[in-house]
């Protein structure tokens, strides 16, 4: 099958899809589809075809009944007449009948997940998801994901929490990822996705990864920058780029290894992110206590090297009461 006949098909199972009506996954994945000018000419083409058929088909149909009526009369009358020529319209019908249900079970098949599974992580990690075309994904606690491969594409929405992903590379598939309002773009390469309310952050640990904007409930996107090794990005829901700069290798999903990087992070975005690893209700003593700002290397599973060296560097008052932490000035 040539690429034409795939684009034509592809173009009429979404004319018919369009027809009955598109969910806003779907109308995403069009217009993903139509940004392609090879796409769009074939998909307007097709549904004037469409249309004009349309228009006339119970015209067409009324007036082939009366011919086979004719046809039939006539046929015990002129019995040396051919019988293609006596039904051409039949099997004209039947014909057309059959291309256009073939068509449409191939284009179907191509948009028909061919896997899809969701996995979530509670208290503990998931590493190393082995996906169907080799790339694996490693989920960080609290963390959630859907995962929806077809024929034509791989796509993957981070529904919260952290992911780093390891995508196979796939010249005829792209993989997607989508976070909010932000589309996540490429072939195959190493980065970590990060969704925290409105805010979507990527950090590229090896390849090229382009990021879209999506602005409006069709899936229509607007290109934002493209990302290289240990280029880090964050965006919001409105696609706002509110941080691009160079990180350090080691910082890259370093939760895999049980390990948080602070670099002048306030007191409070450290409890912040304290609480997801080891469950506890940090409160500050007031807010200037809480914008005192920590540089450093800890680990999420020994908390209290955290707590010891706030103590220790502002002269603090940590005090525990079962999973609530009490931070004053001593």
């Amino acid at each position: 099958m040539n690429l034409q006949n795939e684009i034509d098909k592809t173009a009429n199972f979404w004319i018919i899809k369009e027809n009955e009506g598109l969910s806003s996954k779907e109308k995403e994945q069009l217009n993903l589809w139509l940004e392609n000018k090879n796409h769009k000419k074939a998909y307007e083409k097709n549904k004037e075809l469409v249309s004009n058929f349309m228009s006339l088909d119970d015209e067409f149909l009324k007036e082939m009944d009366e011919e086979i009526k004719d046809e039939l009369d006539s046929f015990k009358k002129e019995k040396k007449q051919s019988f293609f020529s006596k039904y051409k319209y039949m099997v004209a019908s039947f014909i057309v009948s059959c291309a256009l249900a073939f068509s449409a079970f191939e284009v179907n098949s191509y948009y028909k997940p061919t896997f899809t599974k969701t996995y979530v992580s509670v208290d503990n990690k998931i590493i190393n998801i082995a996906l169907p075309d080799s790339s694996s994904i490693d989920l960080d606690i609290k963390s959630q994901i859907e995962v929806v491969y077809y024929k034509g594409e791989r796509t993957v929405e981070l529904l919260s929490g952290k992911a780093f992903f390891d995508v196979a590379k796939d010249k005829k598939r792209a993989f997607l990822i989508k976070s909010n309002n932000t589309l996540i773009e490429v072939l195959g390469t190493k980065f970590e996705v990060v969704k925290e309310n409105n805010l979507t952050k990527v950090n590229v640990l090896e390849g090229l990864v382009r990021v879209n904007h999506i602005y409006n409930s069709n899936g229509d996107k607007k290109a934002i920058l493209q990302l290289t090794k240990n280029d880090s990005l964050i965006i919001n829901n409105l696609g706002k780029v509110l941080s691009f700069k160079k990180i350090e290798t080691n910082i890259i999903a370093s939760w895999k290894n049980d390990i948080i990087n602070f670099n002048k992070s306030t007191l409070k975005e450290a409890s912040l992110i304290f609480q997801r690893y080891a469950n506890l209700d940090i409160k500050f003593e007031n807010y200037e206590l809480s914008q005192l700002k920590i540089s450093g290397k800890f680990s999420t599973l020994h908390y209290n090297s955290f707590f010891e060296a706030i103590e220790l560097i502002y002269n603090l008052k940590v005090l525990k009461e079962g999973n609530l932490v009490k931070i004053s000035k001593n």
